[in-house]
This record gives structure tokens, C-alpha cells and sequence, in this order.
């Protein structure tokens, strides 16, 4: 039998944390979006909407992502207080598909840092 282990991560570094109103990062999003298109999926946790950018996986990264550390060079986010599976943007009649990660406890950790980050 094969030996299975789930192990969460133990840290999130986040480099850049870069807050938008909701209309301008959904509007960011569709840059490039064809008409009638569908953007690339966004996910939503805890009333915050949101795009991580990975760091480049270097050498030191995945020493770091294997001791249990993920690097994130940015993430772009902003308040959408209520889940909907798919943004339409009317003007241009495209789709962003949302994805509910509320249930992942290391997004929801990182929403409320996030969060916590603005009232400070």
C-alpha cells in the first residue's frame, strides 16, 4: 500500500499585496478578454475576491516550498462581500468564473491577513 500524507503549508510569504475597488480588478481581469469570452477563473474566500501570482520556481523556492514556505510575488485582491460563481462583465458580454476556496483553511488564512492588513 502506498503511503499518503497530507501536510499542509506551514507559511504563505506573501511579497506584494496589491488592493483594488471591485469594479477596477474585475476590470483588470478582462484585459485581453475577447468579446463573449471567458477570463481566467479568480477565487473568492471570506467576502474577498482574489489572483495569486506564484514566484518563479527557482532553486531556493522549492527548497523553501518543500521545508513547507510557498513564496508569492503578489497577490491582486479586492472586497466582494457575496460569492457568485461567474462575474459577467455586460460591456463586453464575457465571464469570469469565481471559485469558492472558502473551505480551504490556507486561503481563508490569507483573507483574513489580507483583511487585517487594511485595518492596520
Amino acid at each position: 500500500m502506498v503511503k499518503v500524507t497530507i501536510k499542509p503549508w506551514e507559511e504563505i510569504v506573501i511579497h506584494e499585496s496589491i488592493r483594488y475597488e471591485l469594479d477596477d480588478f474585475i476590470k483588470l481581469c478582462c484585459i485581453g478578454v475577447q468579446a463573449g469570452g471567458l477570463a481566467e477563473p479568480l477565487q473568492w474566500a471570506d467576502g474577498v475576491v482574489f489572483r495569486q501570482m506564484p514566484m518563479p520556481p527557482s532553486e531556493d523556492v522549492v527548497r523553501e516550498m518543500l521545508a513547507g514556505k510557498v513564496h508569492w510575488n503578489a497577490i491582486a485582491w479586492a472586497l466582494m462581500p457575496k460569492y457568485q460563481p461567474v462575474y459577467i462583465i455586460n460591456e463586453i458580454n464575457a465571464r469570469i468564473p469565481i471559485v469558492n476556496v472558502s473551505t480551504t483553511a490556507a486561503m481563508s488564512d490569507v483573507v483574513k491577513a489580507l483583511k487585517d492588513s487594511v485595518k492596520s
